[in-house]
């Protein structure tokens, strides 16, 4: 079999592990297909976390012609025991003859023993087959796994002159309704969506996904505010049967902490930073031990400077209007100021597209 067959059915096991994003955190997004004689004989993908991995709705899906075949599998096959038996010991049952895997899996429970484990029972087992698309499915489960923190993409809609929102704070809106809805997918695909204090103060915002026919679950919202002063009427703490966190310091009062415990929120108190607001990367400790593996940042824009000061964005997602405000508008990264460019900020893997009359840019962050 040439390469090009290889990575041609990796290509359709990576497509399958793409309809489970958004629903399988903690866990990775994986896809499997089972290959006979040229032919794929079964297909699967890892649904919902707590539910059969790929490999095991593949093999299913396969049966009998399971025995002798091929598998691909986007993610190395598990080797232990968690809320579902070892994927390992059914491949090893169902028959297969070899196995082909995009990336090994970083989690340390798994890293290269499933291999290990499938080469002792005598299957013929490869590794690296489109490894960094397999990898790049799960950019926040191989940080997660390796590190606790969570994976923080920042996503902000700016005009052609960089604002974020005219001199009065007005930022309804920047990008068209397609745009949007763009971002709405990217909220379906995150553990979390986090803002600051003073854009639910100025915006109420209610950072849900609101896409036609969306039945995942809502992400969890998450408020940073050193003091917690964000009224409980506002309507991120109005959706039900979702989880909303507020992260803030000491210098919140009991009583503001009472209000917002008894509308359902949960507290995070966090360190402060020598400005007495919320010390992040103490915060994104916490939410990583609270089981938060990905997060969506929406801004405001003292937020997301003080995330690129430090170095903590994983990601950006830039989306841009042909729109100007002038200099009386709100900046995208206030109190950044970078004097040569050889010391500008960089981004990585960029990819561009359009969306009607806007521009998205989307890069890791270097």
């Amino acid at each position: 079999m040439d390469k090009k067959k290889h990575e041609s059915y990796m290509s359709w096991a990576i497509a399958l592990a793409m309809e489970g994003r958004g629903r399988t955190s903690p866990n990775p997004v994986v896809g499997a297909v089972v290959v006979r004689q040229d032919e794929i004989v079964g297909e699967g993908y890892h649904v919902m976390a707590g539910t059969p991995h790929a490999e095991i709705y593949a093999l299913n899906n396969a049966g009998k012609n399971a025995q002798g075949a091929d598998l691909y599998v986007t993610l190395e096959p598990c080797c232990h025991f968690g809320k579902t038996p070892p994927c390992v010991d059914a491949i090893i049952r169902a028959g297969i003859r070899r196995v082909f895997i995009g990336a090994k899996d970083p989690n340390p429970l798994v890293f290269g023993k499933g291999m290990r484990f499938l080469k002792k029972a005598g299957l013929e087992v490869h590794v690296g087959i489109l490894k960094e698309k397999c990898l790049s499915l799960n950019d926040a489960y191989n940080k997660f796994i390796t590190t606790n923190i969570p994976f923080v993409i920042a996503k902000v809609a700016v005009t052609l002159d960089g604002k974020i929102a005219t001199q009065n704070g007005d930022s309804k809106w920047i990008t068209n309704a397609a745009c949007r809805e763009y971002v709405h997918r990217l909220r379906s695909s995150v553990d979390a969506v986090m803002i600051g204090g003073g854009t639910v103060r100025r915006d109420d915002p209610r950072l849900t996904v609101r896409l036609e026919n969306f039945r995942g679950r809502q992400p969890i919202a998450i408020v940073v505010d050193d003091c917690l002063k964000i009224s409980r009427d506002s309507r991120v703490f109005k959706t039900r049967n979702r989880r909303v966190i507020a992260c803030t310091t000491v210098k919140a009062t009991k009583s503001r902490i009472r209000q917002a415990e008894k509308s359902g929120v949960e507290i995070i108190r966090c360190r402060s930073n020598s400005n007495g607001l919320v010390f992040l990367p103490h915060m994104l400790s916490l939410l990583g031990k609270a089981g938060v593996t990905s997060i969506l940042l929406e801004g405001g824009g003292s937020l997301f400077a003080d995330f690129m000061r430090r170095g903590l964005l994983d990601k950006l997602v830039v989306c841009i209007s042909p729109k100007l405000i002038g200099a009386g508008g709100m900046d995208f990264l206030p109190g950044i100021s970078i004097g040569r460019m050889k010391d500008a900020i960089g981004i990585g893997h960029v990819e561009i597209k359009t969306i009607n009359d806007n521009v998205v840019i989307e890069g890791n962050m270097r």
